[in-house]
C-alpha cells in the first residue's frame, strides 16, 4: 500500500509540475500578445496633411494619448496616429485631405504664434507613411551678364509651395525657403531685413524680408555657399550659413529644417545687451531740422515696445551729423508735432553739435510723451566728431545718423 500510495503521490507531483510548467508558458504567452495587441491599438495616422506639435516612439502609446488629451482639454482638437515608416507616433491639432495644403501652412502658422506649438510643422501622410511633397520649381534665372564680376542673387516672392514632388537632392535651385525670423524667447514674429553675403569675401549679395517663402536664384559663389544674416532694430543679428548646391546636408544644422516642399531657416532674435549699439536706420529727418519725418513712426514704435515691455531699460540716443558746419536749425513749435514741419515751427542759426544734439532730444521727447520716464533716456550730441566715413567718400552722407545704446 505505502509503494502504491508512493506511485500516486510521485504522478501527482509530476502532473503538478506539468500543469504549472504549462500554466506558466500560458502567462508568457498572454503577456507577450498584450503588448502585441497593445502596439498594434495605435491607429496609424490617416492619409492627408497634418499639423504635428509632438512626437512619441511606439511604444509611448499611453504618453501620446495623454498628451492629447491634454490638448482637448484646453480646447484644441488633438489627435494622435502612428507613422509606420519611421514608427514614430505624432500628435497633431488639425488635418486637412490633399487638397488643402495652403490651409494646412496657415494652420501651422497660427499654431506657431503660441510658444508652446513654436516648433510646429506640417507632415504628408499617405498609406501610414510620411511622403515628401513640393513644388516643381520653374526654371531658375540666371542673373544677365554684366562688367562687374560680382555674383548676384535674384529672389521670388511666392505665396506658399504648392504640393508637388520634388526631384532629388533637395537644395536651393529645386525647392524655396523660408525665412522665419522670431524672438527667442516666445517665437513671437520680428520684421528683419536678411542680408544675404558671399561668404568667401564678405560681399553683400541682396537683402530678403523675413517670414516670407522665396524662391532663389543660383548666386555662382566660388564655394557654393551663402551667410544670411537678419538683423532687426533692437535685437542682435542672428545668422545661418547655407550651399546653395548641398543644402541638404545643412538640415544636421539645428537652424536649418527641411519640410518636405521647403527649407526653413530659422534666426532666433535675442534682444540687445548693455553696451550695444543700434543705428536708427528707418528715422529720418527734415533738411537742417531735429523734426522727423513721418516714415520714422515705424522704428520709433520698436524702440517703444522695448522700453515697455522691460521697465529697467535705459537707452542713449547719440546724433551725429555729416560735417561740423554752422547753419539753420529747424526745431519743433509748442504744439511739438514731431513728425511734420508745422506754422509754430522754430528757426534759429546754431552748429553741427547742436544741430546732432537737437535730433537726439527730439527722439527722447517723443519718448516721454509716449509715457516713457526722463531718467531712463539720455541724449547727446557729437556734431562730426565721429564719422563713418570721409567727407570725400560717396557714403559719406550716412555720417549723419542717430543711435541707440542700451546702457543698462
Amino acid at each position: 500500500m505505502q509503494g502504491i500510495f508512493y506511485f500516486a503521490n510521485l504522478f501527482s507531483t509530476k502532473t503538478n509540475h506539468m500543469m504549472l510548467k504549462k500554466i506558466s508558458l500560458l502567462a508568457i504567452a498572454t503577456i507577450l500578445a498584450s503588448y502585441t495587441i497593445q502596439a498594434a491599438e495605435v491607429t496609424p495616422i490617416a492619409n492627408g496633411y497634418h499639423v504635428v506639435v509632438a512626437t512619441f516612439n511606439d511604444r509611448q502609446e499611453k504618453e501620446a494619448r495623454q498628451f492629447s488629451e491634454s490638448l482637448n482639454k484646453k480646447g484644441f482638437s488633438s489627435s494622435y496616429g502612428l507613422e509606420k515608416g519611421k514608427r514614430f507616433i505624432y500628435v497633431f491639432l488639425q488635418s486637412f485631405d490633399f487638397t488643402q495644403y495652403s490651409a494646412a501652412i496657415k494652420a501651422m502658422t497660427e499654431a506657431r504664434k503660441k510658444s508652446e506649438f513654436a516648433t510646429a510643422w506640417v507632415v504628408k501622410i499617405k498609406d501610414g507613411r510620411e511622403i515628401k511633397e513640393g513644388e516643381a520649381i520653374a526654371e531658375v534665372k540666371e542673373p544677365l551678364p554684366q562688367n562687374d564680376p560680382t555674383p548676384e542673387i535674384i529672389t521670388e516672392y511666392i505665396p506658399n509651395p504648392p504640393a508637388d514632388p520634388i526631384p532629388n537632392p533637395q537644395n536651393l535651385g529645386n525647392t524655396p525657403i523660408f525665412l522665419s525670423v522670431y524672438r527667442d524667447r516666445d517665437s513671437k514674429n520680428v520684421e528683419a531685413d536678411i542680408n544675404v553675403y558671399d561668404p568667401d569675401n564678405g560681399k553683400l549679395l541682396t537683402t530678403l524680408k523675413s517670414n516670407r517663402y522665396m524662391n532663389v536664384s543660383n548666386p555662382k559663389t566660388k564655394s557654393g555657399r551663402l551667410k544670411l544674416v537678419a538683423s532687426a532694430f533692437g535685437y542682435r543679428d542672428s545668422q545661418v550659413e547655407i550651399g546653395y548646391i548641398n543644402t541638404e546636408k545643412d538640415t544636421v544644422q539645428k537652424n536649418v529644417v527641411y519640410f518636405g516642399s521647403y527649407f526653413q531657416l530659422k534666426f532666433p532674435m535675442q534682444k540687445m545687451q548693455s553696451g550695444q549699439q543700434a543705428v536708427f536706420s528707418k528715422v529720418t529727418f527734415f533738411n537742417d531740422a531735429a523734426i522727423m519725418t513721418p516714415a520714422s513712426k515705424e522704428q520709433l514704435a520698436l524702440l517703444l515696445e522695448m522700453m515697455q515691455e522691460t521697465a529697467t531699460l535705459r537707452v542713449r540716443i547719440s546724433g551725429h551729423t555729416n560735417g561740423n558746419d554752422r547753419g539753420k536749425i529747424i526745431y519743433t513749435g509748442p504744439s511739438k508735432n514731431f513728425f511734420a514741419l508745422s506754422s509754430d515751427r522754430i528757426e534759429k542759426n546754431g552748429s553741427a553739435k547742436e544741430l546732432s544734439t537737437a535730433r537726439a532730444q527730439v527722439i527722447k521727447d517723443w519718448l516721454v510723451s509716449q509715457g516713457i520716464a526722463e531718467n531712463r533716456v539720455e541724449a547727446i550730441g557729437w556734431g562730426g566728431t565721429k564719422p563713418l566715413y570721409d567727407k570725400n567718400n560717396p557714403s559719406a552722407r550716412k555720417n549723419a545718423r542717430v543711435e541707440m545704446e542700451v546702457i543698462n
